[in-house]
């Protein structure tokens, strides 16, 4: 069956390889063995990224986690990379994408193909060797993830050839631990004390998925990223019978 491409897929693909470097793998020392492992080494992570930025005027910060299938190790294919950055509100009308221009404000304050990747963070990176990927993988297979990295197409889309799918076996389950993590961070103050206010934390990939925005909605329990979910509701990147 053939897959229908977004438009957004090529333009962020696009910006994705031709504008970011090849991020350099984290190489922290810390071993997970367990769930609450895992957890710990990810959220100790995002708070050295977090703590490594200046505060600015930021407007959002970017969880971009993407399923890639040039992404192989321990034996697996199609693994999430997982990196982090952000966008400020002096950023916008400076377009980072040589190659592309936004159509309206939306797409640009909220596509991911018109951030600034360069100036992206690794959480979770597969250049070898590398210990978060191998606490990743060990993760997975700790907690019983079948066929990592594999998806069937056939269930994925419906009958009008929207995708309904959930990702790559693996996705989900990293999803649901990133989207905790995010939701504490916003319930405990975190991102507040950082940048002096409450800004949203957006779950991304650039094909806009609903499952993305659904988390993203979760993650920000306050309403923080209901700009953002508006936006692709409006500009029907996600349908709101799917976010619920």
């Amino acid at each position: 069956m053939k897959k229908t491409v977004r438009w957004m897929t090529i333009l962020g693909l696009t910006a994705y390889l031709l504008i970011a470097p090849f991020p350099r793998a984290y190489t922290g020392t810390c071993a997970a063995e367990s769930a609450d492992g895992f957890r710990t080494m990810l959220h100790d992570r995002i708070l050295e990224v977090l703590d490594s930025w200046p505060a600015e005027d930021q407007y959002a910060v970017m969880f971009f986690i993407y399923p890639n299938a040039y992404n192989q190790y321990g034996g697996y294919a199609n693994l999430p990379e997982f990196s982090m950055l952000y966008k400020c509100e002096s950023d916008i009308g400076q377009n980072p994408n040589p190659y592309f221009s936004a159509s309206d404000g939306d797409e640009e304050r909220w596509n991911p193909a018109f951030w600034d990747f360069s100036q992206q963070r690794q959480v979770i990176g597969f250049d070898a060797p590398n210990p978060v990927a191998d606490a990743l993988i060990g993760w997975y297979e700790s907690t019983g993830v079948q066929n990592i990295g594999e998806e069937d197409a056939d269930s994925s889309y419906d009958g009008n050839m929207q995708y309904i799918g959930n990702g790559p076996n693996g996705l989900p389950e990293l999803l649901q631990l990133v989207t905790g993590i995010a939701c504490e961070l916003q319930c405990n103050g975190t991102i507040e004390a950082k940048f002096g206010r409450r800004i949203p934390i957006i779950l991304a990939d650039f094909e806009c998925t609903w499952y993305m925005v659904k988390a993203t909605r979760e993650a920000n329990p306050d309403g923080e990223a209901d700009a953002y979910i508006d936006a692709c509701l409006r500009r029907h990147w996600v349908e709101e019978d799917r976010i619920q």
